[in-house]
């Protein structure tokens, strides 16, 4: 049995997008970018589909180009089928995989709500304003204190200027 082995090569990157709508709904949305590495053919897409029609087409390709350069005859059926075989492979697992990554991105969303909401209530409860707070409170009674010594020093410069405003006429 005679083997003649090539390679080919694929970069795939993803890019999570998170977003909310007007109604403050959450968002997810996948991007992806790929490249054929021994070509230097690329692709960008949104839909995992593309990204596997374009590794399909190239080593579809390099299936037929090697066939072509051995001069060993194959029908295009049976080339076809064993070229095929890794995608039956992939299209099993693509599911599951793509399922776990955007579980994981909603496991991390849910996760990062949870923190900002935490972080929300803490501020709320330090910085307690008078009308959220018990009468008991200690700083609405030193807002309370504040409020009054303002109203008595405010009464004090209206009379000072009562007094300022009648010497100045006399």
């Amino acid at each position: 049995m005679s083997r003649n082995s090539n390679i080919t090569s694929f970069v795939v990157r993803f890019t999570q997008d998170l977003w909310q709508d007007a109604e403050e709904e959450p968002h997810v949305r996948w991007r992806g970018h790929i490249r054929h590495v021994q070509g230097n053919d690329e692709n960008r897409f949104t839909d995992f589909a593309e990204a596997a029609s374009f590794m399909q087409r190239h080593l579809t390709q390099m299936t037929v180009d090697t066939l072509a350069s051995s001069g060993k005859s194959m029908s295009q059926e049976k080339m076809l089928q064993e070229s095929f075989k890794i995608w039956e492979q992939f299209a099993s697992s693509y599911t599951n995989m793509m399922l776990q990554a955007m579980g994981q991105g909603v496991r991390q969303s849910k996760a990062f709500k949870e923190q900002i909401d935490e972080t929300t209530q803490r501020i709320m409860k330090a910085w307690q304003f008078p009308f959220q707070s018990s009468s008991s409170d200690p700083i609405q009674e030193t807002v309370r204190k504040l409020q009054a010594q303002v109203e008595q020093l405010s009464k004090r410069v209206e009379m000072l200027e009562r007094r300022l405003a009648d010497w100045e006429k006399s």
